[in-house]
Formats: C-alpha cells, structure tokens, sequence
C-alpha cells in the first residue's frame, strides 16, 4: 500500500510497469495494471546513460488547435508527425490530447469515421516517435468547443442524464476503438475547466463512477485520472473534489491564474509564488501518485527568458518534492487574434514551449536540459529523504462563506510551507483530519479555530513524543492549550502595527534575535504562566514564542498569527526579521525531533533535497530568487569528492564545507561521495 509522501518502493514497482508513463495504478479496488511498455525498463546497464527517466517522464498538452482563427472542425487537422519529432527529439516522453465529443458524434449516436481516423492517425504518430499518450475525454479548452455538441440542448453534460448517457456510450466507443493501442497510457475524464461547472460534490462522484465504470467495461488495465487539483477548484467553486478523485489511479495538481492571484499573487519569479507549484503538489498527495500539470506561464506578457525560467524551477520542484512527472501546458503559442496580451479567464493556455509557427523557445531547451539531468537521477537507487514535518491545513478552510477561515488559512499554510522550506527541512502538506503518526513535527499555522476531536489527537500525539508548533489565530483559544502549551488564554489583546520580539531565552528555539518591525498583526494572544518556557515577549513583557515539554514531546506556541500577517501583507517584501524569527522556530523544532535539515546552507531561497543511495548520495539546489548567489553548504559528515550528475571528472573535496554557485532562479544537481 503506498504511504502519502511516497517511497522508493513505490517507485520501483512503478519501473517494473510503466515505461516512461506517469504513474502505475494503486488504489486495492479494482485492482488494474498499466500498459504494456514500448521499450523495455529495466535498469540501465553501467556507462549507459537512459534518454529520460523511466519514473520522472516530462510531458505536455497538445492542444487541438493552433490558432484563434482556426474552426472547431478543424480538431487536429494537421500533420502532428513533425511536431512530435520536434517533442521526441528533446526527451519528451508523453503527451496529452483532447477528444471533441462535437466533432466524433455530430448526429446523435452517428459517429464521424474520419475524426475517429484522424485520432488513430494521432495516436500513430506518437507511437512512431516513442510518446505515450493520456486521451482526455471532457475538456473546455475555450477554443476549440470540444463538449459543445449541438443537438444536446445546452443541456448541462454534468448532470443531465441523457447527455450522461451519450457521453458513456462516446467513452466506450473511443476506449474499443483503441483498447489494444500501446501508444496510450492512460485515460483522463477531463480537465477542470470542464470539472468547474460542477456545483455538488455528489454529482461529481455519480458522473465519474459513470464514467469509470464504462472504461472499465471495456478496459480493466489502463490507469483512470481526472485533471482537477483539490485545492485551486475548491477555491473557485466551493466544491471539494478529492472523494471523486480518490476513485482514480493517480492525481494532478497544478495552479491556475486564478489561484496563483489569490495565493501569491505579485513577482511570478519571487518568493511565495516560486513555492506554489510545490505547495499544491504536497495537499493533492492523497495516497495517489501525483502528476504536476499545467506547467508554464499564463499570458503573453513575459519575455522567453522569463518563460524559460519559470519551467525550469517548476520543473524541479517536480522532482525534488515527489512529483510522479510533469506535463507542460501547452506545446506551441496560440495564435492568437491582434490584442494586448491578456488571459480572458483562469482557464485559457496561450503559451507553449515552442512560438505559433513550431520554432523552440528557450523554454523547450530548458526543458530537454531538465531530462537529461533527470535521466542520471536513478529513483531506483536513490530515494529521497522522507519529510516527517508537515504543515496541517485545518478543517475550517473548507467552512463556507461567511466564516473567512476558508479565505485565509490557505494563504497561512502556504506561508508556513515557505518558512519551513527556507529552514532547508524536508517538508509535507497534510489535512487536519488525517493521521498524525507518520509525522515528528506539526506545524499548524494561524489557525482559527481546530475540531474538539483535534485537540485530543494532538494531546496524544505530544504526550507520545511529538512537537507542534502552533500559532494563535484570534477569537477564544480552546481549554486544551494549558495541557498542551503550558499557557493561561487572557484574552486577545487585538491588532497592533509593529510586531516586537525581545529573547528572553536564548537558544532554546534557534538563533532568535531581538527585533522591531512593521508588520500589521490582526490579533495577540495574552498569556498567562502555565508552566511553559518564556522565550521571547513582546515589549511589554507579554509571551510572544513559548515552549511547553509534554510528555515525551514539545509544544511551541506563538501567541500572534505571524503567517497570516505575512500572507495578508506584501510577503514579497515582508521583514526580514519575521521571516527569520519562523525560520529558527520551524528549524528549531524540526531538529529537536531529529528530523531537522539533512545539509546546512547559509541562503534561506536555496532549496535543498537529498537523494540518498547505499554509496553516494545526490544534492539537488533550487534558487528560487533571480538572483545570482553562492550558497554554502555544511554536510555533517566528510565529503571526499563532489561531481556534476550530467557528468564530468569529480573534484576532490575532503571537507564538511562545499560552496556552490548558482544563476538566477538556476539548480543544480551534485553526486556527493563520502569519505
């Protein structure tokens, strides 16, 4: 059975099943298998170096057309030979294509021949140039008019239930069609700007059993998805998908403009915006291997360098936090209409990896540089480090409106997510209701308020040698925070404009600092002596940061809710005395749980991930800054020699100390060799 964060074993059965294809299917019920792979995996012999990465595959979306002007009729009307070389020639190992429910039945149960001809034509072609292929069937692409079928009526195809009936007979007739073709991988039900018309939950879960259940009539091995991610459809229509997601045999997540606007909103290339992608690959982890979608930028606005290096940091950040691959959002530029540039909504894709004639961007050599490195990262023989710290996303975000829990505390957790990346510490996303135990450390940023069931949870869980770092969020605090937090609620002492810090106990939680800053704090809580340890106030003596032994566990509690005050404000130019104070906090923690960051680095925006193997391990560094910087890294034991993983004689070392330079928003990727 898979664990949340993933394993090396999960991954190494998936190279047993799959070649270059996202994801094996792992849900106990029914239990299914993948394709059958076009080339062999087995592991590549010694010298050889494998062309992509058999459980890290890069892919994208091949939209069914290319330009503004072009007519729903002319759905993949063109030659798709010639852009899938381009695609085979940079590693590219998957692509995803859109059925037209309008173009295949334009008659009601008449089913045009020739655009079915045309798909097998597509899948073909992919097949000749080694692609595997995920066929989405309901898809709004806002172009091409693909569910828009005339003779239904506008009808809504989610619900009506005829319409649902055509569209299961529309499945069966495709996955017969094609159910021994080994081009195709898997099957997509469809995309969330289809998924966004859904106003029930169970809607949602009656059409994708529907669904489901007719694939699996036909095929029983081809893993099932649908390309909606939890949190950013949550956000924009109040529907929670996960139970339907969780009938499938893998996830996506990717963030919309929307979202990205709502959560990180300012610099695409600065601070919290660069975590995103990441943020919403970790909540979408639901026992499902998961696929990051949608990767590139939203609007036409951004020069190729810009678009070059949002691909390659979101490309990374797919390896280094457990991604199952990428698909990019779309292989050219729409050719669009003479206009400013602008995105007409949050599910419009004008911008591909190559320009509306097919010439490669920088962003298609950033991409075919990214598989290459990825190729020599053997996740059979080197895993990465499990993150037994995990930001809690509290229950009440999903309260509707008028409780504002479900405004803020996204924005919270995301801020915490990046203070605890900033403290170099391998880090999760997890919901309040799940379980605790896999976890040494909770971090439950500004939350509101928790579940009753929750407090008891987290006594059990402290008293067992657990650490939670919680902070306040306004209104009453529950009783349990004198058993838990050794604190006495006063009262909230309510909003203030500077957010002091005087240590009163140096050391206790990491290097903290005295400080002063600007920074609008809506609500302070006022403690009273309950046993814990003071270890900083504010200026007038009151707790600030506590910390309270438990058990076996510790319990440290920060009487203000400093990530919200963050995420509220401008997080792009937060104070760097803030940001540092939860940085020693988190980092603090995390290592008094023995579970705290595996390499030492002197730069809070260079993200680190270690893959260990049996005799060397690989480093992996991030730069999600633009910014030139050299970060210097301490290894807590002797480093002998350090080597480019692309390859290249190593450099003696002989040290605990390594300085690595790295370009704006660049990575690296080092193969560390102990003494």
């Amino acid at each position: 059975m898979p664990t949340r964060r993933g394993s090396k074993d999960r991954r190494v059965s998936r190279a047993t099943r799959s070649q270059e294809a996202p994801v094996a299917p792992k849900k106990a019920a029914p239990k299914v298998a993948t394709p059958t792979p076009a080339e062999p995996t087995a592991a590549p012999q010694p010298g050889k170096v494998p062309r992509r990465n058999v459980l890290f595959p890069v892919g994208v979306n091949y939209f069914p057309l290319d330009a503004e002007t072009d007519s729903w009729d002319d759905w993949y009307g063109r030659d798709a030979a010639e852009d899938f070389a381009a695609l085979a020639a940079a590693r590219v190992a998957m692509v995803r294509v859109f059925i037209s429910w309008k173009v295949l039945e334009p008659q009601v149960g008449q089913y045009d021949e020739d655009a079915i001809e045309r798909l097998a034509d597509l899948l073909a072609a992919a097949r000749e140039h080694k692609l595997q292929v995920i066929v989405c069937f309901f898809a709004d692409d806002r172009h091409a008019e693909l569910i828009d079928v005339p003779w239904g009526k506008k009808r809504d195809p989610r619900t009506d239930s005829y319409l649902i009936s055509r569209e299961v007979a529309l499945i069966q007739k495709v996955v017969n069609r094609f159910r021994s073709e080994s081009a195709i991988f898997a099957w997509d039900l469809g995309n969330e700007a289809f998924f966004s018309g859904f106003t029930d939950v169970g809607e949602i879960e009656t059409w994708v059993d529907a669904m489901r259940d007719a694939i699996r009539e036909v095929d029983g091995e081809r893993p099932i998805t649908m390309s909606a991610d939890p949190e950013t459809m949550f956000r924009s229509t109040g529907v929670d998908p996960r139970s339907a997601l969780d009938r499938c045999e893998f996830a996506v997540s990717h963030a919309t403009s929307a979202y990205r606007a709502y959560a990180a909103e300012g610099p695409l290339m600065r601070g919290p915006s660069t975590y995103l992608d990441s943020f919403l690959l970790r909540s979408a982890a639901r026992d499902l291997p998961v696929l990051m979608d949608d990767i590139g930028v939203f609007a036409l606005d951004n020069s190729p360098a810009e678009e070059a290096a949002q691909v390659r940091v979101a490309l990374f950040t797919g390896l280094i936090n457990r991604a199952a691959g990428v698909v990019l959002k779309r292989y050219k530029d729409l050719d669009t209409e003479r206009r400013e540039p602008y995105f007409r909504d949050h599910f419009e894709v004008l911008v591909g990896v190559a320009d509306a004639e097919g010439r490669p961007k920088a962003s298609l050599a950033e991409v075919s540089s990214f598989i290459r490195v990825a190729a020599r990262i053997d996740l059979r023989r080197y895993s990465l480090l499990q993150e037994r710290v995990a930001v809690i996303i509290p229950a009440e975000r999903y309260n509707p409106l008028p409780d504002l829990a479900g405004l803020y505390d996204p924005r919270a957790c995301l801020q915490a997510y990046v203070g605890v990346k900033e403290a170099h510490v391998p880090v999760s996303v997890a919901r309040e209701g799940d379980e605790f135990g896999a976890y040494s450390v909770l971090v439950i940023p500004s939350v509101f308020r928790l579940e009753d069931e929750t407090w008891d949870r987290l006594v059990e869980y402290v008293q067992g040698g657990g650490s939670i770092v919680l902070s306040y969020g306004g209104g009453d605090a529950h009783p349990a925070i004198r058993e838990v937090f050794g604190v006495e609620f006063l009262g909230d002492g309510g909003g203030r404009e500077t957010l002091t810090c005087r240590v009163a106990q140096a050391d206790v939680l990491g290097a903290l600092r005295s400080f002063d800053a600007d920074l609008d704090v809506p609500n302070f809580a006022l403690l009273g002596s309950g046993g814990a340890t003071v270890v900083a106030t504010d200026a007038k003596g009151s707790p600030l940061l506590t910390v309270n032994q438990v058990g076996q566990g510790r319990a440290v509690y920060v009487a203000a809710p400093v990530e919200r005050a963050l995420a509220q404000g401008d997080p792009w130019a937060a104070p760097p005395a803030v940001t540092a104070m939860l940085r020693e906090v988190y980092g603090a923690v995390a290592r008094g749980a023995g579970c705290g960051a595996p390499v030492a680095c002197d730069v809070p925006h260079v993200e680190v991930a270690l893959f260990t193997g049996e005799d060397d391990d690989i480093m992996v560094l991030l730069n999600h800054e633009p910014l030139k910087v050299t970060a210097n890294m301490v290894f807590d034991r002797q480093v002998a020699s350090v080597a480019d993983v692309r390859g290249g004689a190593p450099v003696q070392l002989d040290d605990t100390a390594l300085s690595v330079p790295l370009d704006a928003s660049g990575a690296v990727a080092l193969r560390i060799m102990y003494s």
